[in-house]
């Protein structure tokens, strides 16, 4: 509970503080120990899906093998927003040749690099700066300078509450973000057949869990991940070991495993 307490603090941190709903999220619940309690933080946090990858306690390894590379640039320029775009593309050039040279120079095509720009900005006066994504590709125009200054408030009204933007203060820019990607080929994953929702084949037995409806111990079935099969779904409590995470399915939830062998939890 202990654990479970502090996750969910820190998730709160991360959405509830910053404007975000985590009731619109699927959390995904990885690594060696996150799946013996992400049914119980998920419950307090009032997510109704949670994904346990098949790879969930190499994850972090996996998405190393399978990610994009990736560079940041980045400059401090504080001044107005402009009126004149064509301030921001100075900013911006000398930052977009360089990413094309060192991602070409490690290999990648201009087919496969990909560029993201964001400014910081802020109220005058003020020191709560928003990072903000600049839509489109290449040169802005006034369009995007607009949609700019827009996508600003509307960030920032997320966080400090509908009514705090006040354009009349006048806006400030004040750090120009370049991401830069050189996209890799990702590993093919095979789509296998949906079978049965029966489990019984992989059932070990049963004993006793702590399960958070009842406050105590409750028997519960056990499954061996190797017997379950894609298409099987598990109603809680019950615990399904597998050979690098325990995955706990509470009172009142359900597990389904889906044609990739993730398991995906469901709140009834």
């Amino acid at each position: 509970r202990i654990s479970a307490a502090q996750i969910t603090d820190l998730i709160r941190e991360i959405t509830v503080e910053r404007g975000l709903d985590p009731r619109e999220f699927v959390l995904h619940a990885f690594g060696g120990s996150c799946p013996l309690i992400c049914a119980s933080f998920a419950a307090d946090l009032q997510v109704r899906h949670v994904v346990i990858p098949h790879t969930a306690a190499v994850n972090c390894a996996f998405g190393l093998i399978s990610a994009d590379i990736v560079h940041e640039y980045a400059t401090t320029r504080p001044m107005p927003a402009p009126d004149d775009p064509a301030e921001i593309n100075q900013i911006f050039a000398p930052m977009t040749e360089r990413a094309h040279a060192q991602l070409r120079a490690e290999g990648f095509s201009d087919d496969a690099i990909r560029l993201e720009w964001s400014v910081d900005l802020r109220y005058a006066r003020q020191v709560h700066e928003m990072t903000t994504p600049l839509g489109g590709a290449g040169p802005m125009d006034r369009a995007a300078l607009g949609a700019l200054i827009d996508d600003f408030e509307a960030l920032y009204e997320r966080k400090y509450g509908k009514g705090s933007a006040f354009r009349e203060a006048g806006i400030e820019m004040t750090f120009f973000r370049l991401t830069a990607r050189g996209l890799l080929n990702r590993p093919a994953l095979e789509r296998a057949r949906l079978g049965t929702a029966d489990p019984s084949a992989a059932s070990i037995g049963r004993r006793p869990i702590f399960v958070e409806g009842s406050d105590g111990l409750e028997p519960a079935q056990i499954y061996d991940f190797a017997g379950l099969v894609p298409g099987n779904v598990i109603e809680g409590p019950a615990v399904i070991h597998t050979p690098i995470t325990t995955i706990v399915v509470q009172d009142l939830q359900i597990a389904r495993m889906d044609a990739y062998r993730n398991i995906r939890l469901e709140f009834n």
